[in-house]
């Protein structure tokens, strides 16, 4: 994020600077200093430069503003989780406080087993996709090659 920030600093710096040097520009046009054909060649790059940093600029704050809302939300789950640690009964109340809401989807029976689909919205932090067993086998089974490779 600091990288960001400094980036955009860096565009918006840049986009003051083109201000400056199209004044530069306009007013060595009114003097004569240049011809009309140049000025119109080197005003067109300029703003064409400018348009392009005002559309990175915007894309950044958005993505630092996304960042930083995510940061938020992480510490507040963070928060919420470090108050519930070492639980010796789950109550409602913290169940309330972890938990923003949950969908119950419609039954799917496969197999001759009866399945309900279920979805736990955290809160602060959204849904979190929890793999299956044959998942965390595999996933362990990568960390162990990787640590022994």
């Amino acid at each position: 994020m600091k990288n960001a920030k400094f980036k955009l600093g860096q565009s918006k710096a840049r986009v003051d600077e083109i201000d400056r040097v199209l004044t530069k520009l306009y007013e060595d046009n009114a003097l004569g200093k240049i011809t009309d054909e140049r000025f119109e060649r080197l005003s067109a790059t300029y703003e064409k430069e400018q348009r392009e940093l005002a559309e990175s600029i915007a894309k950044a704050e958005a993505n630092i503003a996304e960042a930083e809302q995510d940061n938020v939300d992480l510490k507040i789950f963070l928060k919420t989780i470090r108050a519930c640690t070492d639980l010796k009964e789950l109550t409602p109340e913290i169940v309330n406080t972890l938990i923003k809401r949950i969908d119950v989807h419609n039954p799917d029976e496969k197999f001759k087993h009866r399945r309900v689909k279920i979805d736990i919205y955290f809160t602060a932090v959204g849904l979190i996709s929890i793999p299956d067993e044959k998942e965390l086998l595999s996933l362990m089974d990568e960390i162990r090659n990787e640590k022994s490779a």
